[in-house]
């Protein structure tokens, strides 16, 4: 049981970090660029670089066992914690809610770049040292 767990979240994070490392052509992905804390409430944390699972919730664990949540992320709605640098912190969370598993393009693209629900890549290019 363990090893199908641990198999099935791999596939998991495998598959939500190929999604959201698709660059510009899922520039929508979004983030709230004024929360304080970006680990508050991720229930799934991935390597954006190797694409593994660092650390999830035992509910999101105890989904995937049942089959609530496919292996291909089919099912899951939530927050995604993101390290971009390996050391295990969240570096960004991103939203997996909504219709089509995103938050509409026009509430990221409205008001400020750098302040509230904006797209990570905008995000980035506009706001963090560039």
């Amino acid at each position: 049981m363990k090893a199908t767990r641990t198999t099935v979240l791999a596939a998991v994070g495998a598959a939500t970090a190929l999604v959201l490392s698709a660059g510009p052509s899922l520039a929508h992905e979004c983030m709230n660029a004024s929360k304080q804390n970006q680990a508050a409430g991720v229930q799934v944390v991935i390597n954006a670089n190797t694409g593994e699972i660092e650390w999830t919730t035992p509910g999101l664990a105890n989904r995937l066992d049942r089959g609530l949540v496919s292996p291909d992320g089919v099912g899951f709605h939530g927050l995604v914690g993101l390290d971009f640098d390996g050391d295990g912190v969240v570096d960004v969370a991103t939203y997996i809610v909504g219709p089509d598993d995103e938050i509409p393009e026009n509430a990221q693209s409205n008001g400020d770049p750098c302040h509230g629900v904006t797209s990570i890549e905008t995000f980035f290019s506009q706001c963090v040292g560039g």
